[in-house]
């Protein structure tokens, strides 16, 4: 018989979870014991979701030098002004390199736009005018940044964060 079980009252923290060597494993391995009693009953695939994503936050809580995920919300384009919102997953403050990328995968982009404006975060060095920048995040850890152009390009936030690369989801300039 298994030795593994689901504690109905929550998790038996006095006999685990495996601590592994990696900090960042055992983390994801406490986060997902604690998580435990608020595991969803039904099985659909958007409770399952909510659950892991409740989990990786628990974990970034738990852990928050080795908290690495980056959130991106890109507005529509406005007045050809395109507004991104950068989260990190703790509301604290955090350094992050940011560049714009022609695509999900690539380096700085070779097309710069008009101007490249943060709102919220202050910038600690500009790499490349219009295209890359180190930024620290205030306290709440969202920064803002406004990008314009004035023709047709599209392109990507690329943010960095303990050498792991997110992508954001299109800015897409129409003429």
């Amino acid at each position: 018989m298994s030795e593994r079980h689901t504690e109905f009252f929550g998790p038996d923290l006095g006999r685990g979870p495996f601590a592994a060597h990696r900090i960042e494993t055992a983390i994801i391995q406490i986060a997902t014991a604690l998580a435990q009693p608020r595991a969803p009953l039904t099985r659909s695939d958007s409770d399952l979701q909510a659950h892991a994503d409740f989990i990786r936050t628990l974990a970034d809580r738990l852990a928050p030098d080795w908290a690495s995920q980056i959130i991106m919300d890109v507005g529509a384009e406005n007045s050809d002004a395109i507004q991104t919102t950068v989260r990190t997953a703790l509301g604290t403050q955090s350094l992050l390199q940011c560049w714009l990328a022609d695509t999900g995968s690539d380096g700085e982009t070779t097309t710069a736009p008009d101007s490249v404006t943060w709102n919220t975060g202050t910038v600690l060095e500009t790499v490349t005018a219009n295209k890359r920048y180190w930024i620290i995040t205030p306290s709440t850890g969202i920064a803002d940044v406004t990008v314009n152009f004035t023709g047709d390009h599209t392109w990507r936030w690329a943010v960095a964060r303990y050498g792991r690369v997110f992508y954001s989801s299109s800015l897409n300039f129409d003429l």
